[in-house]
């Protein structure tokens, strides 16, 4: 039997994503002398999470990038479009209260403190989620971060390494948290293993934070908290997340007496490919609907009477899809359409954005330009392309 390693500190955090960083970057920035332990599953490369790869739009409230650009928001506004649009129970009290506090903080704890990092916004504030069938967002909120939420997480990284120089940090990569260490019921620790060696090991530790991520890397944890008002999830979906989300300590959390709720509220989309050159099983590319395509199911109708149109209730373009008789459908438009509306979210498929080059980007968002179509048609068995309908379909 191999060995155990033992390690000890004051504080665990198991997960080195954004939330796990910042975490660690506000207590040693905060002047933390205790020692501070970050166990993350995955190699030093993959330090910072989904983050590295998020697009980096964020719900923000009455900031001055919207009064420049003429949106008259207030806290008490966002907080009614909140509940308009979230469908609370009667019982959901955390809920409320995470609504009410997130309007009133956001833009101060967020907004303002990425800025302090020296990061900046794009000075279009988009509107997204506005509502469909009951109001949603009222004015545009959505905060576009110029860099992407990659440089955000190279800033925020850089900046955890410089405050960790005092020595209070130890940062365990490679190692894949699995259980909860327990003496007289209350947590002292974590066992796990190293995935490289396969050596166990055992964290103890006074305060333990999991910063593990959701559950949308584990398509059969989805499956289970399905909503139950929504047609049956589909037999293939595609992870635009990562593996590691798969939401083990939800249930490592509930086996110790604690409580995990509203499992059934996630957020999934309805327009995703299989990724171009996969890093895991059922790697997907979320797709920004087009607003001027034809929007078709498997045989090729249109889904409707309604058409289904990006930015006002993702929710209800998800359920419309996966209710077809084979979830799964088409976007069709002609070459001058997908120049002008084809986009992809996160950060690999945006790089003017995502290397800060504002002239280029600029220059694509008024004139266009086919490059990323190109590259897609050039990659995907996805992209189809044919000179006339005729022989699209015969594709």
């Amino acid at each position: 039997m191999t060995d155990q390693k033992k390690y000890e500190t004051d504080i665990a955090i198991i997960g080195g994503g954004i939330a796990g960083i910042t975490l660690a970057l506000e207590l040693l920035e905060g002047g933390e002398r205790r020692r501070i332990t970050i166990l993350e599953g995955q190699d030093r490369q993959d330090f910072g999470g989904l983050a590295k790869s998020a697009f980096g739009g964020m719900m923000l409230v009455d900031t001055p990038e919207q009064k420049k650009s003429g949106i008259t928001d207030s806290h008490e506004l966002a907080l009614k479009d909140w509940h308009d649009f979230a469908d609370f129970d009667k019982d959901d009290h955390w809920p409320r209260a995470w609504a009410a506090y997130y309007v009133e903080n956001v833009t101060p704890m967020v907004r303002d403190w990425i800025l302090a990092l020296g990061l900046k916004f794009l000075p279009a504030v988009q509107w997204v989620e506005r509502g469909l069938f009951q109001p949603g967002n009222s004015v545009p909120r959505y905060h576009i971060l110029y860099g992407t939420a990659r440089y955000l997480m190279t800033r925020l990284i850089s900046r955890l390494e410089r405050a960790a120089k005092n020595g209070h940090l130890t940062l365990l990569f490679n190692h894949k948290a699995r259980k909860f260490i327990t003496d007289a019921g209350a947590v002292s620790g974590i066992e796990g293993d190293d995935v490289k060696s396969g050596r166990p090991f055992s964290l103890m530790a006074g305060t333990i934070i999991i910063a593990t991520g959701g559950i949308g890397g584990n398509h059969d944890k989805v499956r289970q908290n399905w909503p139950v008002d929504w047609p049956k999830a589909p037999d293939r979906m595609l992870n635009g997340c990562h593996p590691s989300a798969d939401g083990h300590f939800h249930d490592q959390t509930q086996d110790i007496g604690g409580r995990v709720t509203h499992l059934d509220r996630m957020w999934n989309y309805a327009a995703g490919i299989p990724h171009p050159q996969p890093r895991f099983d059922n790697h997907g590319l979320s797709l920004v609907p087009t607003r001027s395509s034809l929007w078709l199911d498997h045989r090729g109708q249109r889904i409707g009477p309604l058409p289904l149109i990006t930015g006002f209730d993702t929710n209800f373009l998800c359920r419309q899809v996966v209710a077809r008789e084979k979830p799964w459908s088409w976007h069709v438009m002609n070459w001058k359409i997908a120049r002008r509306e084809l986009a992809i979210s996160g950060a690999e498929h945006n790089p003017d954005l995502r290397e800060r080059k504002f002239l280029r980007l600029v220059l694509k968002l008024l004139f266009a330009d086919d490059g990323l179509l190109r590259q897609m048609v050039a990659e995907s068995d996805d992209f189809i392309v044919a000179d006339n309908l005729a022989e699209l379909t015969d594709k």
